[in-house]
């Protein structure tokens, strides 16, 4: 499956319906509003779709006409040029952070396997000592992807996890760390304050690291996910998005509120349990698949 199919039938077929419908112009962008709403895009982002729809609607017939316009609108909310990170070979950390139950530890192995395939030599940190299962299970992702894992007992202490991750990372021939932390609640000070004491270790045994602090979300939390990227942001510098749990049951609009209210890029979407389920986010693709008749 590719993004552009993830959510046919479902947006698009009421869009349709609506911009079909013979109904009059304010009709349809009162609907339209309630529309977007329902697929969880924040209020503040569906008024500025609504008026800037309701701006360049030059007749009362919305069909082709109406399906341009949020289309255009849309994608004005994400970056004309989304970065490509960690490129290239240079020895770089990629942290990801979230909340319980998000998806980090199978998004981290999706992630190693997406930039192993691109000829990086991966190493993961297994710093989810909190859940019973979290070390061993990306300890069987790196037996399954070929990928080594460094961890630590339940309950040890994330840093000296992350610390020993460090050291093997800088000394030997891996030139790619991606580390996967345990689920906390942003709303839980002494947790975060744990996150920020995991970032000082890294960027005191490598200046200039994490190279990118990632907020994996899962696509289901709707408009939490505004609260945490905005919490996690202030406690560990997150400055990119992977959204998990993508599928069909997904809304997709808290792609739409994160882009336009946190200006956070989101950089990859993950469907499915596979290695292979995680694609690069494109707006376009990801717009088409909300519209696309």
């Amino acid at each position: 499956m590719a993004l552009k199919d993830l959510f046919r039938g479902g947006f698009q077929g009421r869009l349709t319906a609506l911009f079909t419908s013979g109904k009059n112009k304010e009709e349809v962008l009162g609907e339209l509003e309630e529309l977007l709403l329902l697929s969880d895009i924040a209020l503040p982002v569906v008024e500025r779709l609504v008026a800037a729809v309701a701006a360049g609607a030059r007749s009362n017939d919305p069909r082709a006409e109406f399906f341009a316009l949020l289309r255009r609108e849309l994608l004005a909310l994400f970056p004309a040029q989304p970065r490509r990170p960690l490129e290239g070979s240079d020895k770089s950390v990629l942290l990801l952070v979230g909340v319980n139950g998000s998806g980090k530890t199978t998004t981290a192995a999706k992630l190693a396997s997406y930039y192993d395939q691109r000829g990086r030599r991966v190493l993961m940190a297994a710093a989810d000592t909190f859940r019973a299962a979290g070390s061993t299970q990306l300890s069987l992702w790196g037996e399954k992807l070929g990928i080594p894992v460094i961890g630590g007992d339940r309950g040890a202490d994330p840093g000296s996890v992350v610390f020993n991750a460090m050291q093997s990372w800088r000394s030997g021939d891996r030139d790619l760390l991606v580390i996967d932390t345990a689920g906390r609640m942003q709303t839980k000070a002494n947790l975060m304050l744990e996150l920020e004491k995991i970032t000082r270790i890294i960027a005191r045994i490598a200046p200039g690291q994490p190279a990118e602090t990632w907020l994996v979300l899962d696509a289901s939390t709707g408009q939490n996910a505004l609260v945490q990227a905005d919490k996690f942001k202030e406690f560990s510098g997150i400055n990119g998005l992977v959204l998990a749990k993508l599928d069909g049951t997904a809304k997709g609009g808290t792609v739409v509120s994160i882009a336009a209210g946190m200006q956070l890029p989101v950089l990859f979407v993950g469907h499915g349990e596979s290695a292979g389920d995680l694609w690069e986010f494109a707006a376009a693709d990801f717009v088409d698949s909300l519209l696309e008749r």
